[in-house]
């Protein structure tokens, strides 16, 4: 007794949508699995249907901003894990006069509130040349000033244990 035949599926080209059908190859009917893998008519459909459309998504629009980045923030001149930020927040306009290279602190100021792109000039800070945000001082010193009381002080490890030290002219000293 034959094997009963197995209907085969209707399916149809990916390119131009005409319904594919088996093949006979010498006089044998298409495989029905090989028949099911393919999902273009011919080779100009296939050919046509391998051509990449030009990528717009929003991870690619990043990294060719990323390419275009400079060596330092160009607000406060610092050199560390710099971003990409787009003058008009708008992450497809990779064109060069709307890009900005910002360290993360400006970055994150230039998306306050009080924005840059509003014409608010930040101030710098009394201590270092980043942008301030309260009361002169950069996020870095207003922590120091709310948990040791000075805007310079930081807590140092040595010998004998934790010691309250102070920055003066890039140095440290154990008192004012």
């Amino acid at each position: 007794m034959p094997r009963p035949v197995i209907p085969t599926p209707i399916s149809y080209c990916r390119q131009c949508g005409v319904q594919l059908e088996r093949k006979t190859i010498n006089g044998r009917l298409e495989d029905r699995g090989v028949f099911m893998r393919r999902i273009y008519c011919n080779q100009q459909c296939m050919a046509k249907g391998m051509v990449k459309e030009v990528c717009t998504s929003l991870s690619h629009t990043r990294m060719k901003a990323h390419r275009q980045v400079k060596p330092v923030c160009q607000v406060c001149g610092a050199t560390g894990r710099l971003h990409v930020h787009h003058r008009d927040e708008n992450p497809s306009n990779n064109s060069p006069s709307n890009l900005m290279t910002l360290c993360p602190s400006c970055h994150r100021l230039s998306h306050s509130p009080r924005t840059m792109a509003d014409g608010v000039t930040l101030k710098p800070c009394a201590h270092c040349a980043a942008p301030s945000v309260k009361q002169g001082l950069c996020n870095t010193h207003l922590s120091r000033l709310k948990r040791y009381g000075h805007p310079l002080a930081k807590k140092r490890k040595t010998a004998s244990g934790w010691v309250l030290m102070y920055e003066r002219g890039g140095s440290w000293f154990s008192s004012l």
